[in-house]
């Protein structure tokens, strides 16, 4: 009996896990284990490195809006290989930055290296999977901000215990060597669409591809996203979130250093704890959305996320935090996965870089903003506890917006059996 051959998407999103390993895990969220050593090795206020922060953020932001110009004169390879290279340069100049400018400019190449390859990563894995399984698959591949998590967490205070002065700079040129290897794995392995090897997405036959298609007007994708009111409400839930959870991703380690009290190692332990639950927290809520659907679903993320960033700074025995750590990082990745899945369900294969794109802009603002109000915010009142209700307090937001959503959807599918009817 002849075997039944792996499809390629599988091995694609292997890949893909690799280069959100690279370009998120190491690219934006080992700042959280290295911004306390590099604020101390470099002697910056708070202020100073929320702003450091923030301009790995704002990079972000500005690569994902010139993202989708790019995609439109070469492969979605080339863009992929170009800003791992740019992310490579950026870390390599963080390791050898000696004031609070160059780690700075750094930061920010690191950022427009990060935001680059992360939206045609995460477009590539849309038009490999169907919509029957493209939340499970999206899930999948935020596992690797987890594992990004995970290393830094781990190797980032071993490498400041060994060598107090440098250990920060050390662990960057480690990243740096990383990616340069993950460069090497897209440029042998990596292919832009199953079309290319004459394949149909992962649970889609060829019948089911060619009818989609058909369907879905090539400028349709442009009118969807940029007018329609649904959209840019996601849009905003978007923001809401990328300001609320920067507050854990960025400064946690920080936070337990300065306000609980944790030794360095351990304090990387807790984050690398958050990592490692992270790995599967995409994976599980996008399961959960293709079952329930996507809105339904990032409600009970906002709530659970709003109310724990409460806990952490309500409950600060450190067994009792490590539990809310951990539940906390069980919906880390969970709302970039329901968002992307919910615009690749309104948008067609061809456009979907690009919504993902004008998604991320909502989102990289409240990125961006998030480490200067919060560093501002802890040089003011000297703990974290007034940052971390704010960010509750946004996070709760995006959940009423979530309500909104909703209600709208709702009310248009009753308007829809009225006509029908």
């Amino acid at each position: 009996m002849k075997s039944k051959k792996i499809h390629k998407g599988w091995f694609i999103l292997i890949l893909t896990i690799i280069n959100m390993f690279a370009c998120l895990g190491l690219g934006r969220f080992s700042l959280g284990a290295v911004i306390p050593f590099m604020r101390e090795g470099l002697t910056l206020t708070y202020s100073e490195a929320g702003m450091i922060a923030s301009a790995v953020f704002f990079g972000y932001l500005v690569s994902a809006l010139g993202v989708g110009y790019l995609l439109h004169k070469f492969s979605v390879k080339q863009v992929i290989i170009f800003f791992l290279l740019v992310l490579g340069i950026g870390m390599t100049i963080s390791s050898f930055a000696q004031s609070f400018w160059i780690a700075y400019m750094a930061c920010l190449i690191i950022g427009l290296g990060s935001g680059g390859a992360n939206v045609p990563s995460l477009g590539m894995v849309s038009r490999w999977f169907s919509q029957k399984y493209r939340g499970t698959a999206l899930g999948i591949t935020n596992s690797g901000s987890g594992l990004g998590m995970v290393f830094s967490g781990a190797i980032i205070p071993l490498l400041m215990v060994i060598n107090p002065d440098d250990g920060w700079r050390l662990g960057w040129g480690m990243m740096t060597a990383i990616i340069m290897m993950v460069i090497v794995l897209n440029i042998i392995f990596l292919v832009d669409a199953p079309e290319q090897l004459g394949l149909s997405p992962v649970g889609a036959s060829t019948f089911q591809q060619i009818d989609n298609s058909s369907l879905q007007d090539e400028n349709a994708g442009s009118h969807v996203v940029y007018r329609n009111p649904t959209v840019l409400t996601l849009g905003f839930i978007y923001f809401t979130w990328g300001f609320s959870y920067l507050i854990f991703s960025t400064f946690f380690v920080d936070y337990l250093l300065s306000d609980v009290g944790l030794a360095k190692q351990e304090a990387g332990l807790y984050f690398s704890v958050a990592g490692f639950f992270s790995i599967i927290s995409g994976l599980i809520w996008g399961n959960i959305s293709d079952r329930i659907g996507r809105v339904q679903t990032l409600f009970i993320i906002f709530f659970m996320q709003a109310t724990l960033l409460i806990t952490i700074i309500t409950f600060t025995n450190p067994v009792v935090l490590l539990f809310i750590t951990m539940v906390y990082a069980l919906t880390l990745w969970a709302v970039p996965t329901v968002m992307v899945a919910a615009v690749g369900d309104m948008i067609s294969p061809q456009k979907l870089s690009v919504a993902i794109g004008f998604m991320t802009l909502f989102f990289g603002v409240g990125q961006w903003v998030s480490p200067m109000v919060t560093g501002i915010v802890i040089d003011y009142f000297e703990n974290y506890t007034v940052a971390f209700s704010l960010s509750a307090a946004i996070c709760y937001i995006g959940c009423v917006c979530c309500l909104v959503v909703y209600k709208k959807e709702k009310n248009n599918q009753r308007y829809k059996e009225t006509i029908a009817g």
